[in-house]
């Protein structure tokens, strides 16, 4: 027997029954209506997929697209807050600049004409106001409740809010060696004495003498021998201690810019290191200059020193001991795009320099003893006019009191000029600091704008491809669920003719 009488005989054995029929034909209907509710849905909802299972590949790239879509908009919330602050950063340095333009245009012309009294008193003031406006105004600018230059301590003002004094301060404060200045000052001031005679005021004259001399940040230190170390030309670390030289204790005028050859005088009052001849020659040529020192007194208005040093603080009240360190590292970053940071602050030691206010002190300083001389002259000329014309000794002794003072003045009035001078260079390297702050602040925005740009394009671009993988077409879906009424249809039909009435006892 062949394959096929095999095939033939099977063929004939087989059975269609009516139960076979109903059952395939539901199985097409309901596959049919299976088909006929997909796009139904598709159509309905516009989306591809009703849940994974419809399409795991689909659904995995929705995810990965709704994930990043996510970062993406933090991103771009992240870059808008990064923005606000940099922003609101660049305000006060820009005015600060434009101050310290003012200041060194209003020193130039005070250095160039001749002043009086009222017109140092004017000078000083003014002076003052510019620098109390830089640090006060701008170096202690806010944002939303957070001080912008205050690194980490965002709640914590850049300056003391009021005075302060059950706190010491020992800080440590870098100084750079070239900053260690070669200026004149007079030396001696010829005094109203009546057992002097003409002999006596000639030899009492004053001097005209150089120093060298740094200031330090604050004025009106704590009394104490201060360490000084610095690397010398070896790069061997090199340690000395400057000798406090108060000047209430002076036996004569501005004793303590006479220091002896080996020595440095600390000058607490005024807060600065004057360094002798030999031992400055020692040191011009080191490098790495640091000096420790304490300070309890602050004014309001001054910089808190944990702003700008490495430095601890001790409450003598309570005994409580804080430290403060790395100052010039806090830095506020925020993530602007994947695995990239942005840093959004300026810190105020970067920024804005002590020295501005710290030359101020030094011009009203020159001011004051200036006023002094002038004072003592006015005095010196009351008792001439008042004097026995008679009685040449005296007159003799007066006039040429009056005529050490006078001299006294002029050799005053050149260190004004000096100074006026070294103020000018000061406020220059202030600006010249500012620049610098506001250049890597330029940057940093330049850089935020371009990131921002390129998640806007990679938002769009994300967008497009999470919309391709998930939403559905209009066209298509119609087509198909066109295409499925009509299969469904027909499949109805053919069921009524194959079936018959029995299809009646399925409905």
């Amino acid at each position: 027997m062949t394959a096929r009488d095999i095939l033939e005989r099977l063929w004939k054995k087989m059975r269609v029954t009516n139960n076979m029929m109903r059952n395939n034909t539901l199985l097409h209907i309901q596959r049919n209506k299976a088909a006929y509710n997909d796009y139904f849905a598709q159509y309905a909802t516009q989306k591809k997929i009703q849940k994974p299972s419809d399409d795991p590949t689909i659904a995995v790239r929705a995810l990965k697209y709704r994930t990043t879509m996510v970062e993406i908009n933090q991103y771009l919330k992240n870059c808008d807050d990064a923005e606000n602050w940099l922003d609101a950063t660049e305000k006060p340095m820009d005015k600060a600049n434009e101050i310290l333009d003012t200041m060194i245009d209003y020193v130039t012309n005070a250095a160039n004409d001749p002043n009086n009294a009222d017109d140092r008193a004017t000078i000083a003031q003014q002076l003052r106001e510019y620098a109390g406006f830089i640090y006060e105004q701008n170096a202690n600018s806010d944002y939303a409740g957070r001080y912008l230059f205050t690194g980490f301590r965002t709640d914590v003002p850049l300056l003391f809010t009021d005075t302060q004094k059950d706190t010491t301060y020992t800080i440590t404060e870098k100084l750079d060696i070239n900053d260690i200045n070669t200026s004149n000052f007079v030396y001696g001031q010829p005094v109203y004495d009546a057992s002097y005679d003409a002999d006596d005021y000639a030899n009492a004259a004053s001097k005209f003498l150089e120093t060298h001399k740094i200031s330090l940040s604050y004025n009106n230190c704590d009394v104490r021998d201060v360490q000084i170390t610095y690397k010398d030309s070896t790069g061997a670390v090199q340690t000395i201690t400057a000798v406090t030289k108060s000047i209430p204790n002076n036996t004569v005028y501005n004793e303590q810019y006479k220091p002896g050859d080996n020595e440095v005088y600390f000058v607490p009052e005024r807060g600065e290191l004057v360094f002798g001849n030999g031992i400055y020659d020692l040191v011009r040529n080191g490098s790495d200059m640091s000096v420790v020192y304490d300070k309890t007194e602050f004014d309001k208005n001054d910089i808190r020193p944990e702003h700008y040093f490495d430095c601890k603080a001790v409450n003598n009240v309570t005994k409580v001991t804080k430290n403060y360190t790395n100052v010039g590292e806090q830095k506020i970053n925020y993530q602007i795009n994947f695995s990239q940071t942005l840093t959004v602050n300026t810190l105020g030691c970067n920024a804005f320099d002590t020295s501005i206010g710290r030359v101020v002190d030094q011009v009203y300083d020159v001011m004051n003893g200036l006023d002094v001389m002038e004072e003592n002259l006015k005095a010196v000329k009351k008792r001439i006019a008042d004097c026995d014309p008679n009685d040449k000794e005296t007159l003799a002794s007066l006039k040429e009191l009056g005529n050490q003072i006078e001299t006294e003045v002029a050799l005053q009035n050149t260190v004004l000029t000096n100074t006026y001078s070294h103020a000018i260079t000061v406020f220059q390297d202030a600006k010249n600091t500012l620049n610098v702050a506001v250049s890597d602040h330029g940057a940093r925005y330049n850089r935020l704008k371009m990131t921002q740009s390129q998640l806007d394009t990679l938002k769009i671009d994300t967008d497009e491809a999470k919309s391709e993988n998930e939403n559905a077409d209009l066209e298509e879906i119609l087509v198909n669920y066109t295409e499925a009424d009509m299969l469904y249809q027909a499949a109805l039909q053919a069921t009524v003719k194959i079936i018959g009435t029995s299809l009646l006892d399925f409905i």
